[in-house]
Protein backbone atom coordinates (compact mmCIF):
# COMPACT_ATOMS: atom_id res chain seq x y z
CA UNK A 1 0.00 0.00 0.00
CA UNK A 2 1.50 2.91 -1.19
CA UNK A 3 1.01 6.57 -2.26
CA UNK A 4 2.57 8.91 -4.39
CA UNK A 5 3.94 12.09 -3.07
CA UNK A 6 1.81 14.99 -4.06
CA UNK A 7 1.92 17.14 -0.96
CA UNK A 8 5.05 15.60 0.80
CA UNK A 9 4.48 16.87 4.51
CA UNK A 10 0.75 15.64 4.47
CA UNK A 11 1.56 12.69 3.37
CA UNK A 12 4.38 12.08 5.51
CA UNK A 13 1.86 12.82 8.28
CA UNK A 14 -1.20 10.24 6.99
CA UNK A 15 1.86 7.57 6.38
CA UNK A 16 3.50 8.09 10.59
CA UNK A 17 -0.12 7.76 11.49
CA UNK A 18 -0.22 4.11 9.43
CA UNK A 19 2.94 3.20 10.32
CA UNK A 20 1.91 2.99 13.99
CA UNK A 21 -0.65 -0.64 12.34
CA UNK A 22 2.85 -2.08 11.54
CA UNK A 23 4.56 -2.06 14.99
CA UNK A 24 1.59 -2.64 17.13
CA UNK A 25 0.44 -5.72 15.21
CA UNK A 26 1.27 -9.10 16.10
CA UNK A 27 3.50 -10.65 14.83
CA UNK A 28 2.26 -12.76 11.33
CA UNK A 29 -0.83 -10.36 11.38
CA UNK A 30 -2.40 -10.01 8.03
CA UNK A 31 -1.76 -6.47 6.10
CA UNK A 32 -4.70 -3.78 6.88
CA UNK A 33 -6.62 -3.24 3.48
CA UNK A 34 -7.20 0.19 2.55
CA UNK A 35 -10.61 0.81 4.72
CA UNK A 36 -8.92 -0.40 7.57
CA UNK A 37 -5.98 1.30 7.65
CA UNK A 38 -8.19 4.51 7.32
CA UNK A 39 -10.11 3.49 10.53
CA UNK A 40 -7.34 2.83 12.32
CA UNK A 41 -5.69 6.59 11.08
CA UNK A 42 -9.38 7.64 12.38
CA UNK A 43 -9.23 6.15 15.82
CA UNK A 44 -6.15 7.72 16.34
CA UNK A 45 -6.92 11.12 15.67
CA UNK A 46 -7.39 13.58 18.19
CA UNK A 47 -9.60 16.74 18.31
CA UNK A 48 -8.97 19.97 18.98
CA UNK A 49 -11.15 22.61 20.53
CA UNK A 50 -10.39 25.19 18.46
CA UNK A 51 -8.46 26.02 14.95
CA UNK A 52 -5.06 26.90 16.12
CA UNK A 53 -3.71 29.44 13.37
CA UNK A 54 -0.10 29.30 12.03
CA UNK A 55 0.26 32.66 14.24
CA UNK A 56 -0.36 30.79 17.52
CA UNK A 57 1.54 27.61 16.44
CA UNK A 58 4.89 30.46 15.91
CA UNK A 59 4.13 31.06 19.20
CA UNK A 60 2.96 29.63 22.25
CA UNK A 61 -0.29 27.71 22.93
CA UNK A 62 -0.88 26.13 26.37
CA UNK A 63 -2.74 22.89 25.90
CA UNK A 64 -5.11 21.33 29.02
CA UNK A 65 -5.25 17.49 28.90
CA UNK A 66 -7.68 14.62 30.40
CA UNK A 67 -6.99 10.60 29.98
CA UNK A 68 -10.37 9.36 29.46
CA UNK A 69 -9.75 6.39 31.45
CA UNK A 70 -8.46 8.71 34.42
CA UNK A 71 -5.19 7.57 34.52
CA UNK A 72 -2.53 10.41 34.40
CA UNK A 73 0.45 10.29 31.66
CA UNK A 74 3.49 11.21 32.33
CA UNK A 75 4.79 13.59 29.50
CA UNK A 76 8.33 14.66 28.78
CA UNK A 77 9.45 18.21 30.46
CA UNK A 78 11.67 20.06 27.83
CA UNK A 79 13.02 23.97 26.97
CA UNK A 80 10.06 23.71 24.27
CA UNK A 81 7.31 21.94 26.18
CA UNK A 82 6.39 22.82 30.43
CA UNK A 83 4.39 20.06 32.13
CA UNK A 84 2.59 20.99 35.01
CA UNK A 85 -0.57 18.84 36.73
CA UNK A 86 -3.59 19.51 37.73
CA UNK A 87 -5.65 17.68 39.40
CA UNK A 88 -6.78 15.08 37.01
CA UNK A 89 -5.71 18.19 33.86
CA UNK A 90 -2.30 17.69 32.81
CA UNK A 91 -1.37 21.23 31.42
CA UNK A 92 1.58 21.19 28.67
CA UNK A 93 3.06 24.54 26.95
CA UNK A 94 4.56 24.68 23.77
CA UNK A 95 6.55 26.74 22.03
CA UNK A 96 9.88 27.34 20.60
CA UNK A 97 11.79 28.64 23.61
CA UNK A 98 9.52 28.19 26.49
CA UNK A 99 12.88 27.64 28.89
CA UNK A 100 16.39 28.39 28.47
CA UNK A 101 17.74 25.36 29.70
CA UNK A 102 16.34 21.66 30.59
CA UNK A 103 17.43 19.16 33.30
CA UNK A 104 19.60 16.36 31.65
CA UNK A 105 21.67 13.11 33.17
CA UNK A 106 25.18 13.57 32.33
CA UNK A 107 25.16 10.39 30.16
CA UNK A 108 22.48 11.57 27.82
CA UNK A 109 25.12 12.94 25.30
CA UNK A 110 26.93 10.15 24.55
CA UNK A 111 23.81 7.93 24.49
CA UNK A 112 22.62 10.39 21.53
CA UNK A 113 25.70 10.24 19.50
CA UNK A 114 25.70 6.40 19.64
CA UNK A 115 23.85 4.59 16.50
CA UNK A 116 21.46 1.71 17.09
CA UNK A 117 19.64 -0.87 14.64
CA UNK A 118 17.69 1.92 13.68
CA UNK A 119 19.37 4.79 13.92
CA UNK A 120 22.60 3.38 12.48
CA UNK A 121 24.84 6.44 12.15
CA UNK A 122 27.80 4.35 11.31
CA UNK A 123 26.69 3.32 7.98
CA UNK A 124 28.87 4.70 5.25
CA UNK A 125 25.70 6.22 3.21
CA UNK A 126 24.22 7.85 6.20
CA UNK A 127 28.00 9.33 7.37
CA UNK A 128 28.58 10.09 3.37
CA UNK A 129 24.90 12.26 2.92
CA UNK A 130 25.69 13.97 6.53
CA UNK A 131 29.08 15.46 5.36
CA UNK A 132 27.78 16.86 2.11
CA UNK A 133 25.25 18.20 4.20
CA UNK A 134 26.00 19.19 7.43
CA UNK A 135 29.83 20.32 7.22
CA UNK A 136 30.59 23.96 8.85
CA UNK A 137 28.50 26.24 10.69
CA UNK A 138 26.28 26.30 13.87
CA UNK A 139 24.56 23.05 15.00
CA UNK A 140 20.87 24.96 13.77
CA UNK A 141 22.67 25.91 10.40
CA UNK A 142 23.88 22.43 10.25
CA UNK A 143 20.34 20.76 11.25
CA UNK A 144 18.57 23.19 9.10
CA UNK A 145 20.53 21.91 6.10
CA UNK A 146 19.81 18.30 7.09
CA UNK A 147 15.86 19.16 6.87
CA UNK A 148 16.43 20.56 3.83
CA UNK A 149 18.23 18.22 2.15
CA UNK A 150 16.45 15.01 3.75
CA UNK A 151 12.85 16.77 2.12
CA UNK A 152 14.61 16.51 -1.18
CA UNK A 153 16.23 13.38 -1.29
CA UNK A 154 13.00 11.29 0.44
CA UNK A 155 11.19 12.43 -2.95
CA UNK A 156 10.11 8.03 -3.37
CA UNK A 157 6.69 6.67 -2.19
CA UNK A 158 5.56 6.84 0.92
CA UNK A 159 5.48 3.31 2.37
CA UNK A 160 2.83 2.60 5.54
CA UNK A 161 4.11 -1.22 6.09
CA UNK A 162 7.03 -1.17 7.95
CA UNK A 163 9.16 1.21 10.87
CA UNK A 164 13.25 1.10 8.45
CA UNK A 165 16.26 1.48 10.16
CA UNK A 166 17.94 4.91 8.51
CA UNK A 167 20.38 3.24 6.38
CA UNK A 168 16.66 1.91 4.68
CA UNK A 169 14.99 4.83 4.07
CA UNK A 170 18.14 6.82 2.77
CA UNK A 171 18.61 3.76 -0.11
CA UNK A 172 14.84 3.90 -0.64
CA UNK A 173 14.14 7.65 -0.58
CA UNK A 174 10.91 6.55 0.98
CA UNK A 175 9.20 5.96 3.79
CA UNK A 176 6.49 8.07 6.28
CA UNK A 177 7.46 10.89 9.13
CA UNK A 178 9.36 7.85 11.19
CA UNK A 179 11.55 7.25 8.97
CA UNK A 180 11.99 10.84 7.86
CA UNK A 181 13.28 11.18 11.83
CA UNK A 182 15.26 7.88 11.71
CA UNK A 183 17.03 9.64 8.92
CA UNK A 184 17.84 13.18 10.56
CA UNK A 185 18.46 11.69 13.34
CA UNK A 186 20.95 9.42 12.23
CA UNK A 187 22.55 12.08 9.53
CA UNK A 188 23.14 14.31 12.25
CA UNK A 189 24.47 11.73 14.95
CA UNK A 190 27.28 11.17 11.63
CA UNK A 191 28.02 14.56 11.92
CA UNK A 192 28.68 14.70 15.63
CA UNK A 193 25.58 16.53 16.62
CA UNK A 194 23.49 14.26 19.51
CA UNK A 195 19.80 13.55 18.47
CA UNK A 196 16.85 11.91 20.07
CA UNK A 197 13.70 10.92 18.62
CA UNK A 198 10.15 12.21 20.18
CA UNK A 199 6.78 10.75 19.13
CA UNK A 200 4.14 12.58 19.65
CA UNK A 201 1.50 15.11 18.01
CA UNK A 202 0.83 17.17 15.28
CA UNK A 203 -1.90 19.77 14.50
CA UNK A 204 -3.64 19.62 11.04
CA UNK A 205 -6.60 22.13 10.12
CA UNK A 206 -7.68 19.49 7.81
CA UNK A 207 -7.19 15.87 7.79
CA UNK A 208 -8.61 12.19 6.92
CA UNK A 209 -12.13 14.08 6.41
CA UNK A 210 -11.96 16.16 9.38
CA UNK A 211 -11.03 19.42 10.80
CA UNK A 212 -8.55 20.55 13.32
CA UNK A 213 -7.38 17.69 14.61
CA UNK A 214 -3.89 16.32 15.99
CA UNK A 215 -2.46 12.45 14.73
CA UNK A 216 0.29 10.71 16.11
CA UNK A 217 3.76 12.44 14.52
CA UNK A 218 7.60 11.61 15.14
CA UNK A 219 10.31 14.36 14.81
CA UNK A 220 13.96 14.62 16.10
CA UNK A 221 15.61 16.93 19.58
CA UNK A 222 19.20 17.83 18.55
CA UNK A 223 21.54 19.31 21.33
CA UNK A 224 22.95 22.42 20.79
CA UNK A 225 25.19 23.05 23.40
CA UNK A 226 22.58 24.08 25.96
CA UNK A 227 19.30 22.47 25.54
CA UNK A 228 17.43 20.49 23.15
CA UNK A 229 15.68 21.74 20.42
CA UNK A 230 13.17 20.29 17.54
CA UNK A 231 13.51 19.72 14.09
CA UNK A 232 10.71 18.46 11.64
CA UNK A 233 11.87 16.60 8.41
CA UNK A 234 8.58 15.30 7.94
CA UNK A 235 6.36 18.18 8.05
CA UNK A 236 9.55 20.97 7.34
CA UNK A 237 9.33 22.73 10.26
CA UNK A 238 8.74 22.70 14.81
CA UNK A 239 6.36 24.88 16.04
CA UNK A 240 3.91 25.18 18.90
CA UNK A 241 1.11 22.25 16.95
CA UNK A 242 3.57 20.17 18.70
CA UNK A 243 2.69 17.82 21.24
CA UNK A 244 5.78 15.42 22.77
CA UNK A 245 4.23 12.07 24.55
CA UNK A 246 7.75 9.94 24.40
CA UNK A 247 11.23 10.76 23.67
CA UNK A 248 13.93 8.10 23.18
CA UNK A 249 16.49 6.68 20.71
CA UNK A 250 14.42 5.79 17.81
CA UNK A 251 13.61 1.93 18.61
CA UNK A 252 10.05 0.61 17.50
CA UNK A 253 9.40 -0.59 21.58
CA UNK A 254 9.04 3.29 22.58
CA UNK A 255 5.85 2.50 20.61
CA UNK A 256 4.32 -0.15 21.78
CA UNK A 257 1.35 1.17 23.65
CA UNK A 258 1.72 4.93 22.46
CA UNK A 259 -1.59 4.22 20.15
CA UNK A 260 -3.58 3.33 23.73
CA UNK A 261 -1.94 7.00 25.45
CA UNK A 262 -3.37 8.47 21.85
CA UNK A 263 -6.59 6.83 22.20
CA UNK A 264 -7.34 7.79 25.52
CA UNK A 265 -6.23 11.49 25.35
CA UNK A 266 -8.43 14.64 25.32
CA UNK A 267 -7.27 17.78 24.40
CA UNK A 268 -10.03 19.89 26.48
CA UNK A 269 -8.46 23.80 25.97
CA UNK A 270 -5.89 25.29 23.88
CA UNK A 271 -4.90 29.14 24.40
CA UNK A 272 -2.64 31.29 22.86
CA UNK A 273 -0.25 32.87 25.28
CA UNK A 274 1.82 35.57 23.33
CA UNK A 275 0.31 38.15 21.62
CA UNK A 276 0.67 37.56 17.68
CA UNK A 277 -2.19 39.38 16.93
CA UNK A 278 -4.45 36.44 17.67
CA UNK A 279 -5.97 36.66 21.08
CA UNK A 280 -6.64 33.00 21.55
CA UNK A 281 -5.40 29.43 19.82
CA UNK A 282 -8.30 29.38 18.30
CA UNK A 283 -8.13 33.01 16.46
CA UNK A 284 -11.73 31.72 15.24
Amino acid sequence: MTLKRCARGRSAFVAGLLALTAVVAPTGAQEPDEAQARAFVQSLLVASPYRIGAAARDSEVRYRLRFADGVLRELPSTAEQDVRVDGDVVEVTVCRDCRDHEPRAEDDIPLHLTPNAWVDSDQRDIVTFAHRHARGGSVDARMTRLVNAIRVHMDGPIDFRGYHPASAALRERGGDCTEFALLLAATARAAGIPTRVVHGLAYSSRFVGQAHVFGPHSWVQAWDGQRWRSYDAGLERFDAGHIALRIGDGTPAELTDLADTVRQLRIVDAAGIRDTGATAAGAR
